[in-house]
């Protein structure tokens, strides 16, 4: 029996092949690129809870508010806090955030003081407002307020530091600052302990006593030990730094984080 001999295509059909061929090439290409891309994008989604978004590890910095310009590094230590960002800011944004008008005077004031003082460190009023309200909700968690004056209308102190679900942290100054001589607890509305106050308060409503009670020298003591504890509040690893210092669990730092993320959305800053 004879060799099957097979006909070879025209030219002709030889190039629609060839067209055929590369046509269906770039269609098998095409597919599996798009099936690498559902795939990484599935792989994502599951390790996120479904979304493909990361959550950040500090909130956006809110922008420094309106004030005096002509505040200087020296000048802004000796006006009383209240005083330095404008009013008309602080009430508009007083009434799109929920945060008490006096609260917020200090926590923007601290922050434009801090600009000003410690220019390197990057501390946002957004941030400082995050931490009054995980710590006393800006003085208002047991149904206190602060005054116009900036005092705690009762005093605030935290729980004695004795270990137990807390750190443990003896006296440090018999009492002085806390009321207590057996074992620190914070004081205040940004519940600062006795060894923090004593490395970093300051008068900054210019009675010319410092106290821990008053929501301008809390704030910015707060502030002082914040930037000390930070290589700078405005990268990630530096604003958790800063919070780490303030208290050691990544729980605390992201409620703080969210709660300035909120304070700085309801101003549209997102």
């Amino acid at each position: 029996m004879s060799p099957q001999v097979l006909n070879r295509p025209s030219r002709q059909n030889d190039g629609v092949a060839s067209r055929i061929v590369r046509r269906n090439r770039t269609i098998a290409v095409g597919a599996l690129v798009v099936l690498v891309t559902i795939f990484i994008v599935s792989l994502a989604s599951c390790g996120s809870g479904g979304s493909t978004k990361r959550s950040p590890l500090m909130p956006v910095g809110a922008p420094l508010p309106p004030f005096d310009q002509s505040l200087t590094d020296e000048s802004v230590r000796t006006v009383p806090l209240v005083s330095v960002v404008d009013a008309a800011w602080v009430t508009d944004t007083a009434e799109k955030t929920g945060i008490p008008s006096r609260a917020l005077a200090a926590y923007a004031g601290g922050a434009v003081r801090m600009a000003l003082t410690w220019p390197e460190c990057g501390l946002t009023w957004n941030t400082l407002a995050g931490i009054g309200w995980v710590e006393s909700h800006h003085g208002e968690l047991f149904g206190d307020y602060i005054d116009d004056d900036g005092f705690m209308s009762v005093p605030i102190f935290g729980v004695p530091l004795v270990g137990d679900g807390t750190m443990n942290i003896p006296d440090f100054d018999d009492g002085n600052f806390d009321g207590s001589a057996e074992y620190d607890r914070a004081v205040g509305p940004m519940q600062i302990i006795p060894q923090t106050w004593a490395a970093w308060n300051v008068d900054a409503n210019g009675d010319g006593n410092p106290d821990g009670q008053q929501i301008d020298d809390s704030v910015v003591a707060a502030a002082n030990y914040l930037c000390h504890s930070s290589t700078s509040m405005t990268t990630p690893e530096g604003w958790r730094q800063g919070l780490w210092g303030y208290n050691q669990l990544d729980s605390y730092a992201d409620d703080v984080r969210d709660k300035a993320d909120e304070y700085a959305a309801a101003i549209g800053i997102r």
